[in-house]
């Protein structure tokens, strides 16, 4: 059930913690801040994948476990709304954390705005 009373952009501190600005609707534009929030896993090397056999040249294939965690989230604060990635907020959502002020961008739309195409977060999710 959506809430009662609207939130208002105009009395938000927005932080962006996705790596990227992002523009609300076609108005608001929240800077990213300079270290974003993300999913640190845990990983064990399982193998390798050769690319190149006369050029000796491989890449790593690993196993992720559940070792994972989020680093660059701050604690919640009173007036503030946080902007992490769709995957930050569904991991969020996966281990059972309620953080009602952490958002991530839904339903990107791309508009035209001063002839300049940008992409354009038309809801946010929870």
């Amino acid at each position: 059930m959506p809430d009662e009373k609207p939130l208002r952009a105009s009395q938000i501190n927005f932080v962006n913690l996705t790596g990227h600005d992002v523009r609300l609707g076609s108005k608001v534009l929240v800077p990213t801040e300079t270290k974003p929030a993300r999913l640190l896993n845990g990983r064990i090397l399982e193998g390798k994948l050769v690319i190149d056999e006369k050029g000796n040249e491989t890449i790593p294939i690993y196993r992720f476990n559940c070792e994972t965690q989020i680093v660059g989230l701050p604690e919640p604060e009173e007036g503030t709304l946080i902007i992490v990635s769709p995957m930050v907020r569904k991991y969020l959502t996966t281990i059972g954390r309620q953080r009602p002020d952490v958002l991530s961008p839904y339903a990107i739309e791309v508009k035209l705005i001063n002839g300049e195409r940008v992409q354009c977060a038309n809801a946010l999710a929870r």
